[in-house]
């Protein structure tokens, strides 16, 4: 189950959406750090639009325009990072990728969309992994198992959002349409001696995960998860009813950071019994914004202080 080597204390900051930062204290590895919460509109699939609430100062940005990133957010949470680990390229997982990696000279490690996007965004071509799925890297302090996936299926399974994002010319931004899904991608993060699975959407391939044996699972559990046969107890049986389930992906992110997310948080509980029913020893996370999860060299899971 471990990842090797002696264990160390690994500490999860959520960034809202699918974001995380996971570090060993020595690298910081990110997945899909979104912060920039836009206030879209129009988009095809999932909610339309962005979730209205009393005066919301950021700008309605419809999903023919391009969106910049909140830098000052970002800044303000996002003091270091040494690689970016995209599951896939829709706007709210990617579109902060171009400042981020830019910013701290991370790693950006992805499919061809998510590359294309660094490429865009002015990010060194030293600083962008190309991966498709099935990749085994090492990189020194960690490594990481490349996991073909599925994207969830949303808009009553009429999603319909294939292609790749384009190359730009010039300084042309890329608008909220073009950031297409660009094929989805999970990971099997070894890290700190354990083994972390991360994924950023509600869909999985059964057979590519099958047999793992994590010590955490990050798993996405909006309600797009219903539509898929048995997703939560059949994830749970085939790696084994892990001892650790992080939920992730679970909020409006639509919402600007400290709107209520009452509504959201209403729907986890439903996650978590689907957990408990399938894999009852399991301990289940479901954590607020910013909130950071320790997981010390014994294996045991708190909220940091």
């Amino acid at each position: 189950m471990s990842g090797g080597g002696n264990t160390r204390e690994l500490r999860f900051t959520h960034f809202g959406a699918a974001g995380w930062s996971i570090t060993d204290g020595e690298t910081v590895v990110l997945l899909d750090p979104y912060l920039s919460r836009v206030r879209f509109q129009g988009r095809r699939y999932g909610p339309h639009d962005a979730t209205e609430i009393p005066d919301d100062p950021r700008p309605v940005i419809k999903i023919d325009e391009p969106a910049g990133s909140d830098a000052a957010t970002i800044d303000r949470h996002v003091p270091k990072a040494d690689y970016i680990l995209l599951s896939h390229s829709h706007f709210n997982h990617a579109m902060d990728v171009p400042y981020i990696a830019n910013k701290t000279g991370a790693v950006v490690i992805g499919t061809e969309s998510t590359c294309n996007i660094a490429i865009n965004g002015g990010v060194p071509d030293a600083q962008i992994h190309a991966v498709r799925g099935g990749e085994d890297y090492d990189y020194k302090t960690f490594s990481i198992r490349v996991i073909p996936s599925l994207h969830s299926a949303l808009s009553c399974k009429l999603y319909k959002d294939f292609g790749t994002v384009p190359l730009k010319d010039g300084d042309t931004p890329l608008r909220l349409d073009e950031y297409v899904e660009g094929g989805t991608l999970a990971y099997l993060l070894r890290m700190g001696g354990r083994e972390i699975l991360l994924f950023g959407s509600m869909n999985y391939i059964e057979r590519e995960v099958e047999g793992l044996r994590p010590d955490v699972v990050f798993v996405a559990s909006a309600p797009p998860r219903l539509d898929i046969h048995d997703y939560t107890g059949r994830l749970m049986r085939c790696l084994g009813r892990p001892p650790l389930v992080v939920a992730t992906h679970w909020d409006d992110q639509g919402l600007p950071f400290g709107a209520p997310q009452d509504k959201a948080l209403a729907q986890t509980p439903a996650f978590v019994a689907e957990v408990k029913a399938a894999s009852p020893e399991t301990e289940v996370f479901v954590p607020p914004h910013f909130q950071t999860l320790v997981l010390d060299a014994r294996g045991a899971m708190r909220v940091a202080e």
